[in-house]
């Protein structure tokens, strides 16, 4: 039974109400008790770094769009939409930031800005794409990177090296890797663990399936838009555990 797993808050816990990857919805993961808070990073038209997860907004690329258009669209919709900046000072010495890079090109800008605000133990930085996590190992070996696996473009061959993995992790320099559920056949985990490459699983809501990695698997973390529900099933196993230890 695996009670000691991560409880990651995707985009600030997507589902606990209130707009995702938001500053109340940090708060709010925060405030829950999270072990940590995943979130998005893009870059846009004016090369402002923020966080949020789609590419669009009302059908406009945020990458044709500066920062003051996209709060403008954002702010006729009743959220902001906060920079990356704003989001880490935040967390800084509250929560571990599970940070998702969505593009690549500004590696070095993140790793500089990383370096001004936090310290190592505060985050880890990870992506679909290789060359992420490869360019910031290059930057600075000490920073903790993570390969994404689950792409929705990926054709027969690139699924095969999701669902075996060993070949990219070492190539990119990765120190985690993150599967999508459908993706853990063949002893996944088992495999990644033998190697050491902890796994943290995306995204994961459905309450039976939180029990099945929690009682048979040992995953290091769910990344979940519901880590109330998470924490309950961790809590209500590690009672169940405690008194089948005290009978």
């Amino acid at each position: 039974m695996n009670t000691n797993m991560k409880v990651i808050a995707h985009r600030g816990g997507a589902g606990l109400g209130g707009v995702e990857n938001t500053m109340d919805a940090f708060v709010n993961a925060i405030n829950l008790g999270v072990d940590m808070v995943e979130f998005d990073v893009r870059r846009t038209k004016d090369n402002a770094l923020i966080v949020i997860h789609d590419s669009e907004i009302d059908g406009r690329k945020l990458s044709d769009m500066t920062f003051d258009e996209i709060q403008e669209v954002a702010g006729k919709k009743g959220y902001a939409v906060p920079t990356f900046v704003e989001v880490i000072k935040l967390c800084h010495g509250k929560v571990f930031m599970d940070i998702e890079i969505k593009e690549t090109g500004y590696e070095k800008r993140v790793v500089n800005i990383l370096h001004k605000y936090l310290d190592y133990d505060e985050y880890s930085v990870k992506s679909f794409y290789d060359v992420t996590p490869y360019r910031i190992k290059m930057l600075d070996s000490r920073i903790t990177v993570g390969l994404l696996l689950g792409r929705d473009d990926a054709d027969f061959r690139m699924r095969y090296n999701e669902i075996f993995p060993m070949r990219r992790l070492k190539a990119c320099k990765a120190d985690f890797v993150c599967p999508y559920p459908l993706l853990m056949l063949f002893s996944f985990t088992r495999r990644m663990n033998h190697y050491g490459y902890p796994v943290y699983v995306w995204t994961v809501n459905n309450g039976f399936i939180m029990k099945y990695f929690i009682k048979f698997t040992k995953v290091a973390g769910l990344i979940t838009d519901r880590p109330d529900r998470l924490k309950h099933a961790l809590l209500s196993h590690k009672r169940s555990t405690n008194i089948c230890r005290r009978v």
